[in-house]
């Protein structure tokens, strides 16, 4: 496991970026030209994935199929699963099931989902239901999935526990796609309530936005990330009835 996310960190502009200026510190000494060709590569990779228009461009096709759930729709479901995804997503997820909660006036079961793939003794789960007995969710209503580690575990996991009936799956609007196909490909009936928008909500960029920023670049890996993930899913899914 921990092997898997050190490959798929490597394919995060924060990590590849900082080896071609790694490459190019090594390569300067002999070779000018390689060494000042990865300099470059780092120092023009780093501006275009540190900015808004190349983030949000990123990131838009990830989120723009979706939208939050509304009032109406909470009628659909009498269950939501929570897939954690690090403390920050978590909050603003956790806000989104509290909000379908009250909607439905404590009407749905909360289901939470995962816990962290590097720290075996994690209690993530334990945290957030904590987190919602305390916001006024009865505790018999919160069921803690804590042992997934990542999407597919989650999936397969939360698949006992909800069989075919529909729910309602919150996570972060870009990480819902990937989410909804490994979902859908056991027979499971998500229905999609996305938080979390990472993109900005109009093309309406100054001259600030040219500038590079840490939460752009953060952006620009998350996407990346789901992009890359959303392929592996889809070929799998290919090769795997290429098999049947």
């Amino acid at each position: 496991m921990i092997v898997l996310k050190f490959i798929q960190n490597f394919f995060l502009p924060s990590a590849f970026i900082f080896l071609f200026f790694v490459l190019g510190l090594i390569f300067l000494k002999k070779k000018k030209k390689a060494g000042k060709f990865f300099l470059f590569l780092g120092v023009l990779c780093y501006y275009l994935f540190s900015i808004t228009p190349v983030s949000d461009f990123l990131i838009m096709p990830l989120e723009e199929k979706y939208r939050p759930l509304s009032a109406e729709g909470v009628q659909e479901a009498d269950k939501a699963v929570l897939l954690l995804g690090g403390r920050e997503s978590n909050v603003l997820r956790g806000s989104e099931i509290l909000r379908i909660w009250h909607l439905s006036e404590g009407g749905i079961k909360v289901i939470v989902s995962g816990t962290d793939p590097l720290i075996e003794t994690s209690e993530e789960a334990m945290a957030v239901r904590n987190f919602f007995v305390f916001r006024g969710i009865d505790p018999k209503d919160i069921i803690v999935e804590g042992k997934s580690r990542n999407t597919k575990e989650n999936v397969a996991n939360v698949k006992k526990i909800v069989g075919e009936k529909p729910f309602f799956l919150v996570t972060s609007a870009y990480h819902m796609e990937r989410a909804l196909l490994e979902f859908q490909r056991l027979g499971a009936n998500p229905i999609p309530a996305p938080t979390d928008f990472k993109r900005r909500s109009a093309f309406t960029y100054g001259a600030l936005d040219f500038i590079p920023g840490a939460q752009n670049l953060r952006n620009s890996g998350i996407a990346l990330h789901e992009h890359l993930g959303i392929i592996y899913y889809r070929l799998a899914f290919l090769l795997g009835n290429g098999n049947k």
